[in-house]
């Protein structure tokens, strides 16, 4: 009988501990609003300071935690993240519900290496790149929205605004000593399709909404299949291959031109600001970039 009362007291004991304690049950992650929170976390950048070159060291360190996320490891990334001082944590966006990692500094002054966004809720099938955020104003909401339509996309936003340091160190379009080029690089090795987005000034291309550009070769199947579905949703599309865009067709982006040496699907995505300004056109251009209905 004592035995016997023994266990039913454990049993109890369990019944009553906190679903949080059971070590079968996922902890449950905190909610935010990703949008708003990559707004905040741009609008913060300077253009004179916050960038600090990292080591190689460093930089493997971080692209070895990225990939164990990819590799559906996440808790295998947090060590070797920690010894950089990153972190990551797992978090429910407000706007979908869905989950994802994120992956970013924990150092008490920014260093500007950027932040990566995970969503593991299916294979990974697309590579969203922001190297110009706050200099290229409401790009960096545009790389939201569109992960937000892409289930099983990455995120990567750089940590600097581009003149954060000189000769162009701080630049991740045009500097290969960085984290945000060695991500590029293992989404390229991993096979991932890679849309990296900018913005330029109405005046740039003033009879264009959009400019795309599969970098140093102008034009690939995917420029060519992307310029058209903007085109049938109502934009006004710039495609170098035809017409020329002079100083927004990519041939000296550096990850345009690793893309290119990979024959790896790459393309660059110019948006005009008046594009980015608007919230519903934002959501237009991400929804066709997603492959989505994007019809004005």
């Amino acid at each position: 009988m004592a035995i016997a009362g023994a266990i039913v007291v454990a049993g109890l004991v369990l019944y009553l501990l906190p679903t949080g304690t059971r070590k079968d049950d996922k902890p449950e992650a905190a909610s935010t609003d990703l949008l708003s929170e990559v707004q905040q976390f741009s609008q913060g950048m300077s253009a004179e300071t916050g960038y600090t070159r990292p080591t190689q060291a460093e930089r493997t360190a971080i692209s070895t935690g990225v990939q164990r996320v990819l590799d559906n490891a996440p808790n295998e990334a947090k060590d070797v993240l920690a010894a950089v001082g990153y972190t990551i944590s797992e978090r429910v966006d407000t706007a979908t519900q869905r989950r994802y990692h994120e992956i970013s500094d924990s150092a008490g002054n920014s260093r500007g290496w950027g932040r990566v966004v995970i969503d593991t809720s299916e294979s990974t099938r697309l590579g969203i790149e922001v190297p110009h955020p706050k200099a290229d104003q409401d790009s960096e909401s545009l790389g939201v929205e569109l992960f937000r339509k892409a289930p099983g996309s990455v995120l990567v936003i750089a940590g600097a605004h581009r003149r954060a340091a000189e000769n162009r160190v701080a630049d991740m379009a045009h500097t290969t000593a960085s984290v945000f080029e060695d991500l590029h690089e293992l989404l390229v090795r991993r096979r991932v399709p890679v849309v990296q987005l900018h913005g330029f000034q109405n005046e740039t291309a003033p009879d264009s909404d959009v400019v795309v550009s599969a970098g140093p070769p102008l034009t690939s199947p995917l420029a060519v299949r992307t310029a058209q579905r903007l085109e049938s949703a109502g934009l006004s599309v710039c495609k170098p291959w035809v017409t020329g865009c002079p100083g927004l067709e990519a041939t000296t982006n550096v990850q345009a031109r690793y893309s290119d040496e990979q024959k790896a699907e790459f393309i660059h995505v110019e948006v005009s600001r008046d594009i980015r300004d608007s919230p519903s056109a934002r959501d237009q251009v991400a929804s066709v970039l997603a492959g989505k209905k994007g019809d004005r």
